[in-house]
């Protein structure tokens, strides 16, 4: 699941890593960023515990990165960040205000306010990405009996998140707009903060990215993001995450799942446990149901009713969180160790992967959309069902992305595409003249056949 939303400050997201009243007593004037990031660094750490982890920088550049390069008279406001380092508030805040962390001097251009109005910030843009409920359920609930499976689990999510939107940022998804059209940007600024509840209190492992909306362009100009083509994208940026997040979770945990819809879940994690940590889509499933409509069918009522049964988010230790859930847990009967143990059996049982013909199918997709521009709709739809099909094949990323470059006649590694099972995948060799022209009523053809709700295999 993903979405990308619009934000004007970061208050929402520095509160949940900071204790307001420490917070408020920041005077303004020495919440610029000093000269160093260390300084600024140990200065904005705190030392009481957080309801999460604290955010963490993100940065998206080439992959061969090279200096900035910026106009003269330009303010450089993206450099001095390290990706994985503690984000400060201090510089997220001016970030995201349009202003040079270093100086406070205004960076962004401005809308010409309404007479009277006050200036609006440049703000920046919410990219979230959240996790299927039976990861949250193992990860936040079995940590209570396996020490340290909660802070894997993360590294995984958060591993997944920078693969897709390095993927997204090279595509030229993550783009400025210049007289009609987007244009790549030179670098972006980001800050991940991860959350562990959904709004009715539910486990639920989710990550909040906070890009920064002024960016520097390719002609050294300052450019101002925009989100378009991450919204026409954001199905294929979410599947090409569950791409990573499912071959992760086998090769470092030896956790295999299921597909379930366009996502997967856990197998091994009890259902009752899955629909007692389900209460948002219960509120908006009863919601729909009063009002004589289906979230399937109707996915517009869907979300307004997600709004209607929206409630405010405050933010707690997360252990007390954890203790909360494992005693609602072991009120169904499901203690920390229980839970592990289903899963430890139900994995136990599962069958070696088996070859499938999924890799040759997605290749297939991805040789008719190829030749349509890597930013246009056809090939989001591509990507999408493409990714989607080979999500459940514990490739992973990278082997998912040669097979996309090997399709679109891009320069390709040499190393197989292989699955976790060490079966080599067919149809993953793309013969030399395989780009052909697309072929539309074909794409739609075989996009219409993609099932949209892939039902439920049994135990494995």
């Amino acid at each position: 699941m993903i979405s990308c939303t619009r934000i004007y400050n970061v208050a929402y997201y520095l509160a949940s890593t900071e204790p307001a009243d420490q917070e408020a007593a920041v005077p303004e004037a020495a919440d610029r960023a000093p000269a160093t990031m260390a300084v600024a660094a140990s200065r904005d750490r705190q030392d009481a515990d957080p309801c999460d982890e604290p955010g963490r920088w993100i940065v998206l550049q080439p992959e061969l990165p090279t200096p900035l390069l910026l106009r003269p008279g330009v303010p450089n406001i993206l450099d001095g960040l390290r990706p994985g380092d503690p984000v400060v508030p201090g510089v997220l805040r001016d970030l995201v205000a349009g202003r040079d962390p270093a100086t406070g001097r205004m960076a962004a251009r401005q809308r010409r306010p309404a007479a009277g109005a006050p200036v609006p910030p440049s703000g920046g843009y919410d990219v979230q990405f959240s996790l299927p409920k039976s990861v949250s359920v193992l990860g936040l609930v079995g940590e209570l009996a396996r020490p340290g499976l909660l802070a894997a689990i993360r590294a995984i999510h958060a591993q997944a998140v920078s693969r897709a939107l390095q993927w997204a940022f090279d595509l030229g998804l993550i783009a400025s707009r210049s007289r009609g059209r987007h244009v790549s940007v030179q670098r972006v600024i980001g800050a991940r903060f991860d959350h562990a509840a959904s709004r009715a209190g539910d486990p639920q492992l989710h990550s909040h990215v906070v890009l920064s909306k002024t960016t520097v362009g390719r002609d050294g100009r300052l450019r101002q993001l925009d989100n378009y083509l991450l919204l026409t994208h954001a199905g294929a940026i979410a599947a090409l995450a569950r791409c990573e997040e499912v071959f992760l979770l086998h090769a470092r945990l030896g956790l295999r799942t299921r597909p379930v819809g366009r996502s997967y879940e856990i197998i091994g994690v009890p259902e009752p446990l899955l629909a007692l940590f389900s209460k948002r889509r219960q509120a908006i499933t009863a919601r729909m149901a009063a009002a004589g409509r289906g979230t399937a069918q109707d996915r517009r009522a869907a979300q307004l009713a997600a709004y209607a049964t929206r409630s405010g988010k405050t933010h707690g230790a997360l252990r007390d969180a954890q203790a909360g859930w494992a005693a609602e847990a072991a009120a169904q009967g499901w203690s920390a160790e229980a839970v592990l143990q289903s899963v430890v059996q139900a994995q136990a049982i599962c069958p070696p992967l088996q070859e499938t013909d999924a890799p040759a199918r997605a290749a297939e997709l991805l040789r008719l959309c190829a030749g349509h521009s890597p930013q246009s709709h056809a090939a989001a739809d591509g990507f999408t069902a493409a990714f989607e099909l080979l999500q459940h094949e514990a490739l992973g990323s990278d082997a998912v992305l040669d097979l996309v470059a090997a399709c679109r006649q891009a320069p390709v590694s040499s190393r197989p595409v292989v699955p976790a099972g060490g079966q080599v995948a067919p149809g993953i060799a793309a013969p030399t003249n395989a780009v052909r022209e697309a072929d539309d009523e074909k794409l739609a053809d075989i996009l219409a056949r993609q099932p949209s709700s892939a039902p439920s295999p049994g135990p494995c």
